[in-house]
């Protein structure tokens, strides 16, 4: 069998299996097709392997043709080249399947290297082993994102684009898109709309084109579709539902929807004639009084690719990844020039397989128009982060209608409404008082139609007959109410809204307004009084509407993926209330209908990439996508500079006529995509990367030659680099100008250009903080401008205080920063903890350990270790050896057949090589797990303890155990039972400084009545494991008393313990205790209750190089929540010398969990978790003086996504080059939708010398 070795697309990335986030639709909608009962269940799988799909494929296998197109070419799938190098990467589908099992739908050839599979867990698991497969992807489903706008956008003013292309019916030069293919993966198409026609309106018919390969589906099982529809302004159909479970699948989950390309939601009917309707087509029914529509690009052809399919009501349509992904293959094989893809999708994950399918159409020079998402106006929540697609937000458009309704009384309010005629006065009744007897009376009042409630009516035809109803907006489809309305005989509906929810000109079946939330009570107020009458008045078109401003659904950001590196969305198109060609199945019989989201938005863009294209045929989907967006118009909601404007808007409003002749463009390829992948994920192969970095790539995101700039995380200065390429016909000189990031200081250099025509020149901007707000975007605009161009880029720029923050963990996974440890030299940062990685069928806690470069914060590498079972696995502590050379992490596995066990590993500390690693278990299935460490101090010997179970479920004892560093063998292991019958769960160890004691602490069963838990603190001889002596702590309430935190003195002669304690009238406190080493007497004993003498606990304790020791936590304050408390002791007395307490503006809970000195003994650093809004959580550290206890600095780090941030641990040192440095980790959102879906991310920064920055 043919070896493929080529560093191409999918070879290069070499990714773990990353679980996709993608917007799910909310619906019950079946799961994908699964085995028969009894058997172990199937799902279906994306399996993506090494081998490049022919759309990248250069040809280094042995005997194998290359069948990447040349630029400007597309793929030729039925040479002989791409059927032979097709059937070998069938074989390499097949040759997996036979090791593995599963059953095969889908080969993905063209676009994406693999296939989709039904396939078990195990089966699953077993192809993500095999050295051919990059990753296994679970199956996940997305959603849909859901006139006289070519005006609007100025296509059909004397010398725009239009005019250029030779109008858009055509002419000499052949018309506005002619002979280019948009492909429109959606829901079908209504093949007989006029949209479609051949020939349309203006009688001029379609020919036959050169270069697309696609094909139509001949007939169908439902008699929905025959070849004839294809008709030549339609030249491609195929539908993609093997996800469902093919046809037959279809027919049991939806046996309304049709099996074959026709539509039966409507979505996909609109999208393809937004994009490339024909011109001058006649709207018929309620809406005709708009007059006649066009798409942008009335020329071009569509190509139907099927892969969502409708709920009955027709509100939304919904597909699986593993439809949609061979969508886009086939697409990309049949040669078409555009994708339009209003579909939702991940916002987080750069390796999902639709946006790797992109990754290699725009490879193939095919342009890619993506619909942002329609979660606005929440902040992060746009979709489709990756660079080589064109993101798209939503923006309203120049035409709009108002609509009243007055009544009785004389009183109007204004609404949206497009009601074609009069309706009333008559009557008017409030739906809630309108339903049938034991009818749902929310139901009644939201005005269910039949078809949403099972055929069953709600609306009485006795109340409502001759009425004009209220209805209330809410779960059905709003134009459904107006249907139910009209089946019980009313004649006009006011839809009112029950929220701060957008307005709608939807097509109603009566009459119908739609009003805001502050109008509803006073209309219903109205409707119950005697004799309430009501009339809608005929809406008025208005075509000078204030415009564009961003439609409040369509999603913002800034970005979650990237780090905050990348800008999107890209630019905005008219989205809202557009008015386009519909299937009447899903209208209520409509065949045109309005339609708002950004799913409208981007068939704007797709059909304008076509225009462009078709102007400029040798321009790259990344030119176009270039000039589209520094061509851009301001939007109307703010000053442009505004970030927040910016992360709605992107670059701003497309502009077509002024991006025919941009004068510059930001190009780039695959090689820059690659390059980007590899600082931005982990899925890129690491000799792709060398080899890239070779080449001068840079692995910064912020460096992707985008025509926009993002930069997540400003610390100090940072330069970024662009290069721009002179399209226009002569050379030229351009100068650049930099306006608002206000506090920002923007250097360009050089700051003039001059470029013969074709030429490509580099700049640089750098970037630094000048009185700019921490941890707040600013925005502004880049412009280059010469005697007839401006090219306008926008900025947003977030500043922070830490030196470096990194980020480890896969999309779609959750991990977190538990302990973080230093190298002895001042070289590395080790962190380990826990990371929930997406596996096939599950997600399962593994233990994974980082170690950064300590000044620069880049990985040098990381380490997962997960058990035999792989199932659970969870770090408890990390330590390194005093030499540096040799890095511990302890905590427990699950076994085979033993339940939990005790793991320790060892690992070389500069490259991650494991050493060794053993597993304590005890017969049966129980528990075992090491819960600390400590290394002796000259370096032979690491102490591991925890809990362990000898045969019996409840009975728990300590153990400690002591294995030789280099080799792992056990010198000597030690039990320890409490007093009590019950747990007794050791929690930390500790060495003397000599070397010859081991101190053992954590919960321990005390005697017979002195509650749940006790302290148990116990002494060993350190060669030996001999014990010395124990100590016990009960607090006076009998209740639970649990150690948090131990530390031995600087001189040896006492081991501090610090925890909660149970204690009458004050539920818990902080108990610090001071012991003798030599004998455990208690040398001191503090206790410590918080303002509101509720529940304090201390967390971390510290002791100073001069003596002095520090514990903090949380207590309760008074009307504060839980708030860091720090408090200084003399460790000789056990005096308090300070208390500190810290709470968050937000009064929310503030968590403190570590507390370090720096070096010199001068300050106390504290770090956790604290709320100063009620969006989540930041890290907090705050540096004390250790004598005072006066703050000397905080500093919050705030993640991309407002949600939770979480510091776990905290670690301290000083170098002569740095001076004092703090380092920080945790977890912090990064992705997904908050506070329920968030994806979670291990997070470490770095600061230097803090308290000396401004």
């Amino acid at each position: 069998m043919h070896q493929s070795t080529s560093p191409g697309i999918p070879q290069r990335l070499a990714v773990t299996a990353a679980l996709t986030a993608l917007a799910a639709s909310g619906l019950a909608w079946p799961a994908p097709a699964s085995a028969t009962a009894g058997a172990e269940e199937q799902k279906t799988y994306i399996v993506q392997m090494i081998p490049d799909p022919v759309a990248t494929y250069e040809g280094d296998v042995a005997g194998l043709a290359r069948t990447k197109p040349e630029r400007g070419k597309k793929i030729e799938p039925r040479s002989a080249e791409v059927k032979e190098y097709v059937s070998h990467l069938k074989g390499r589908h097949d040759a997996v399947l036979k090791q593995t099992g599963g059953k095969k739908i889908y080969d993905y050839l063209y676009s994406f290297g693999g296939f989709a599979a039904r396939m078990t867990a195990a089966e699953a698991a077993k192809a993500r082993a095999l050295p051919d497969v990059v990753a296994v992807t679970e199956d996940r489903k997305v959603s849909v994102q859901t006139s006289s706008t070519p005006s609007f956008l100025g296509l059909d003013a004397k010398g725009g684009l239009w005019d250029k292309l030779g109008g858009p019916g055509g002419g000499k030069k052949g018309g506005a898109g002619e002979d280019l293919v948009i492909g429109v993966i959606d829901s079908g198409i209504w093949a007989t709309s006029q949209s479609f026609a051949n020939p349309g309106p203006d009688g001029r018919p379609y020919g036959k084109i050169d270069g697309f390969t696609g094909s139509c589906v001949q007939s169908s099982t439902d008699d929905s579709w025959d070849a004839s529809l294809c008709n030549g302004k339609i030249v491609g159909a195929r539908h993609f539902n093997e996800g469902w479970g093919g046809d037959q699948g279809m027919k049991e989950f939806m046996p309304w929807e049709f099996a074959s390309p026709r539509d039966y939601n409507g979505h996909g009917t609109h999208t393809s004639s937004t994009a490339a309707g024909n011109h001058d087509v006649q709207v018929t029914g309620p809406a005709a009084g708009f007059g006649k529509i066009s798409g942008i690009a009335p020329r071009a052809r569509i190509a139907v690719y099927k892969a969502l399919w409708s709920t009955q009501a027709a509100d939304t349509a919904s597909g699986y990844n593993s439809d949609l992904v061979a969508a886009i293959d086939q697409a990309v094989a049949d040669g078409v020039d555009v994708i339009n893809y209003s579909v939702s999708g991940t916002s987080t994950d750069f390796l999902d397989p639709a946006e790797i399918s992109f990754l290699a159409a725009a490879d193939a020079g095919i342009f890619v128009s993506a619909a942002g998402g329609n979660s606005g106006p929440a902040a992060s929540t746009v979709a489709h982060p990756s660079p080589w697609t064109t993101t798209v937000a939503a923006g309203t458009h120049n035409r709009a209608t108002q609509g009243k309704v007055t009544l009785g009384d004389g009183t109007s309010y204004s609404g949206a409404s497009v009601a074609p005629a009069q309706a009333g006065p008559a009557p008017l009744i409030d739906a809630a008082a309108a339903g049938l007897p034991g009818a749902d009376p929310a139901k009644a009042a939201q005005c269910w139609a039949a078809r949403d409630n099972g055929g069953t009516a709600v609306l009485d035809q006795a109340k409502v007959k001759g009425k004009i109803v209220i209805c209330d907006r809410g779960v059905t489809p709003r134009v459904n109410k107006s249907a139910a309305v009209s089946e019980a005989g009313g004649i006009g509906a006011v839809l009112t809204n029950i929220g701060d929810e957008s307005l709608n000109a939807d097509l109603h079946t009566v009459p119908t307004v739609h009003l805001e939330v502050k109008d509803r009570q006073a209309v219903k107020d109205y409707a119950v009084t005697d004799g309430a009458t009501a009339t809608i008045e005929q809406a008025t078109v208005v075509t000078d509407a204030p415009a564009p401003y961003i439609a409040d659904f369509s999603s913002r950001g800034p970005l979650n993926a990237g780090g905050g590196d990348v800008l999107k969305p890209d630019l905005t198109a008219p989205g809202q209330d557009i008015l386009a060609a519909f299937a009447p199945p899903g209208a209520n019989g409509l065949e045109f209908n309005l339609s708002s989201g950004t799913s409208m938005a981007a068939p704007h863009i797709a059909g304008l990439a076509a225009l462009l294209k078709d102007l400029h045929p040798d321009w790259s989907p990344m030119a176009i996508k270039s000039a589209l967006m520094t061509s851009g118009t301001d939007v109307k909601d703010g000053p442009a500079d505004d970030p927040s404007v910016i992360f709605g808007a992107g670059a701003g409003h497309a502009a077509p006529n002024s991006a025919a002749d941009p004068g510059l463009v930001y190009d780039s390829g695959t090689d820059d995509w690659i390059a980007f992948l590899c600082g931005t994920t982990k899925g890129v192969r690491q000799e792709a990367c060398d080899e890239l970095k070779g080449k001068g790539f840079s692995f910064d995101p912020s460096d992707m030659n985008s025509p926009s700039i993002a930069v997540g995380r400003l610390t100090g200065t940072q330069t970024v680099t662009r290069k721009v390429t002179n399209v226009g016909r002569s050379a030229a000189t351009y100068r650049a100008s930099v306006t608002g990031l206000d506090g920002i200081k923007a250097e360009v250099s050089p700051s003039t250009l001059k470029l013969k025509a074709g030429e490509t020149r580099s700049f640089t901007v750098t970037l630094s903080r000048t009185t700019a707000p921490m941890n707040a975007y600013v925005g502004g605009h880049l412009t280059w401008k010469d005697n007839k161009h401006t090219v306008r880029i926008p900025m947003v720029v977030k500043p922070a205080q830490e030196s470096w923050a990194a980020m480890y963990g896969v999309a779609g996974g959750s991990d977190s920063g538990e302990y973080v440890a230093l190298d002895p030299k001042g070289e590395r940062v080790y962190v380990t903890g826990v990371s929930y990685a997406a596996s096939p069928g599950l997600l399962s806690p593994s233990i994974a350990t980082v170690a950064y470069d300590a000044v620069s914060g880049a990985e040098l590498w990381s380490k997962t270790y997960a058990g035999p079972v792989k199932v659970y696995d969870e770090p408890y502590g990390l330590e390194v050896s005093p030499d540096g050379s040799k890095l511990f992490v302890v905590g427990g596995g699950q076994g085979t057949g033993t339940g939990l066990d005790a793991v320790t590993i060892a690992y070389d500390s500069a490259s991650g090589e494991e050493l060794w690693a053993n597993r304590h278990t005890t017969p049966g299935d129980f528990a075992d797990e090491a819960k600390g460490a400590a290394v002796a101090p000259d370096g032979r010997t690491v102490y591991v303890t925890g809990m362990t179970t000898f045969g019996e479920g409840d009975k728990n004892d300590y153990f400690t155990v002591a294995y030789d560093t280099a080799t792992g063998k056990q010198s000597w292991l030690v039990q320890y039972d409490g007093p009590g019958s019950s747990t007794d769960d050791a929690r930390e160890v500790a060495v003397t400084p000599d070397g010859t004691k081991v101190f053992v602490t954590g919960q321990s069963a005390g005697p017979e009545g002195t509650g749940l838990t006790d302290w148990g603190t116990v002494a060993y001889d350190a060669a030996t494991g001999r014990q010395l002596w124990k100590a016990g702590l009960n607090g006076r309430d009998n209740g639970l008393d649990i150690p948090s935190a131990m530390a031995v003195t600087a001189d040896g002669k006492a081991v501090v313990v610090t925890g909660v304690t149970s204690n009458p009238g004050t539920l818990t406190d902080y108990t610090t205790v001071a012991y003798d080493t030599a004998t455990g007497q208690v040398l001191w004993k503090d206790d410590y209750d918080g303002p509101a003498h509720e529940s304090d606990t201390p967390h971390d304790l510290t002791i100073a190089p001069g003596g002095k020791l520090y514990v903090t936590g949380n207590t309760t304050g008074e009307g504060t929540g839980g708030d860091y408390t720090t408090i200084a002791y003399d460790p000789a007395t056990g005096a308090r010398s300070w208390v500190q307490r810290l709470d968050g503006q937000a009064k929310n809970e503030d968590y403190a969990w570590g507390v370090r000195m720096t070096p010199d003994g001068s300050k106390v650093v504290v770090a956790g978790q604290s709320s100063d809004s009620a969006q989540g959580t930041d890290y907090v550290t705050v540096a004390y003086d250790a004598a005072s206890g006066e703050p000397v600095w905080t500093g919050r780090y705030d993640g991309n996504v407002a949600a939770t941030d979480a510091a776990r641990a905290v670690a301290v040192d000083a170098t002569s080059s740095e001076g004092v440095r703090i380092f920080v980790t945790g977890t912090s959102a990064t992705g997904g939708t908050p506070p329920d879906n968030t994806e979670v991310d291990m997070a470490t920064v770095a600061y230097f010398e803090p308290w000396k920055q401004s």
